[in-house]
């Protein structure tokens, strides 16, 4: 595959393609347009979901007025910015979560779940939106005269999406669950997953020690161990020119250089959200999207869209 330069992003807006499309410093494959590829995908990933919580962000103050659940695996969650009409927050459970204006039909008879949320959230004003570590894990915090709420989405395996008091004491989860390590039920204190590796935070040290430490190919070791996915590690891989099938334990110091680079610069581009990247299968591909740069029209034909 071929990595393509970092293309110009349109300027932050409330309700952007960031957020409402879940489009981020992604990566497009087989020369998908990012609007095309993230739509399609299963899952955020824990880049994706920092992005989200970025902009989300952009909404502390606005008030909670209504919860729907139109379907049995998503929840509606109607916020009402101050001066602007309102706007839906969307969680799918276990995939994503947006924001729309779009008038979708609801159903006439909250059900039980939407109605806790009505109970508890009606009316506050949201004051804190956060990931939990470097989770797919967003943790919304809600306030008014009858103390403080905190809404958890998960947005990994099957998802859930729970109602937490101010002692972090589950109120009702969308779904009953239980892991090895923890249970989500009503009344148990919450338990967010085990803490996983940020990439986000691993210096050359500690790219070295994984390194050193791995019996596996290069984007095995990123994808897995650094926690950064296949795809960002195949676009750490590519900008660092650097096979990404190698042994990972095999590099040479002026590799592991440039390898810890091309993270450090991804990942600031991503955090910042800067741009984004573009992945061609081959390079025929990437020939025919250079030569069609100042044609908008033939720039789709070349992307394969």
């Amino acid at each position: 595959m071929v990595l393509h330069r970092p293309c110009e992003a349109p300027p932050y807006q409330p309700l952007s393609l960031g957020l409402s499309r879940q489009i981020s410093s992604d990566c497009l494959m087989k020369g998908a347009l990012a609007l095309v590829m993230i739509a399609m995908r299963a899952q955020s990933s824990s880049f994706d979901v920092a992005r989200m919580v970025r902009e989300l962000r952009g909404m502390i103050g606005t008030r909670a007025r209504k919860a729907y659940q139109p379907h049995y695996e998503q929840v509606v969650l109607r916020l009402n910015p101050k001066g602007e009409p309102s706007v839906d927050l969307v969680i799918v459970r276990g995939k994503r979560l947006y924001m729309s204006r779009r008038d979708r039909p609801m159903p006439n008879n909250p059900s039980p779940f939407a109605m806790i949320l009505r109970k508890h959230l009606g009316n506050s004003r949201l004051v804190e939106v956060e990931q939990i570590g470097f989770d797919r894990v967003v943790l919304l915090t809600f306030e008014h005269g009858g103390g403080q709420y905190k809404l958890v989405i998960e947005l990994f395996r099957d998802g859930n999406v729970l109602l937490l008091d101010d002692n972090d004491v589950i109120i009702q989860p969308l779904t009953h669950a239980k892991y090895a390590s923890r249970a989500l039920k009503r009344g148990e204190p919450y338990s967010p997953p085990p803490e996983t590796l940020d990439p986000r935070e691993l210096d050359k040290s500690g790219l070295d020690n994984l390194l050193d430490n791995s019996d596996h190919s290069l984007i095995r070791t990123l994808a897995a161990r650094a926690n950064l996915g296949r795809i960002y590690g195949n676009a750490i891989c590519s900008a660092a020119e650097i096979d990404s099938d190698d042994p990972a334990d095999s590099l040479e110091d002026s590799q592991r250089k440039a390898l810890s680079e091309s993270m450090n610069n991804l990942l600031g581009e991503l955090a910042e959200g800067k741009g984004a990247y573009i992945w061609f299968e081959e390079k025929e591909g990437l020939k025919s999207w250079n030569s069609a740069e100042d044609d908008p029209q033939a720039r789709d034909s070349a992307s394969g869209v």
